[in-house]
């Protein structure tokens, strides 16, 4: 099944993932508002949070242009297989204290059921983390969409 992607936390995801440097604490401190907007406020994401990440991503260079290169690949593509989505396992290895996440907050009212969910739920747990470069090189779901994009 084919689903309609969010381009811009899917290409975050992917350039966090290969980034060299280490995030400042400023971009640290900005994550961790994303994430706490994605996780009690989803529905802001166009008007508030989206656009609060993609500040930050804007003020790193490194990471702005392999978020660039991947939000261009993903926006051509449209939409993605669904088997391309992060599992259950992954998502509770980055919950687990076994690579320094620690969850903060409410328990969501929901489990995530979509595409966009799951990757929601990754860059929370991803942002709320103390080194969120090194937490997102261990994702593995990313590498499948890597091969996809060639």
């Amino acid at each position: 099944m084919n689903t309609q992607i969010n381009t811009t936390s899917l290409a975050f995801l992917l350039a966090l993932q290969e980034l060299n440097t280490p995030l400042s604490e400023t971009e640290k401190q900005t994550l961790t508002e994303v994430a706490d907007q994605l996780d009690y406020q989803p529905k802001a994401w166009e008007s508030f949070t989206e656009p609060l990440l993609v500040k930050m991503i804007t003020s790193n260079p490194e990471l702005n242009q392999k978020y660039q290169f991947y939000k261009l690949k993903l926006d051509s593509l449209g939409n993605i297989n669904g088997d391309l989505l992060p599992t259950a396992t992954e998502i509770e290895q980055l919950k687990s204290n076994e690579i320094g996440v620690t969850t903060r907050g409410f328990k969501p009212q929901s489990e995530a059921t979509g595409y966009n969910q799951q990757i929601n739920n990754a860059v929370i747990l991803i942002s709320r983390a103390e080194q969120p470069e090194e937490i997102a090189k261990k994702l593995s779901f990313t590498e499948k969409v890597k091969q996809l994009l060639g």
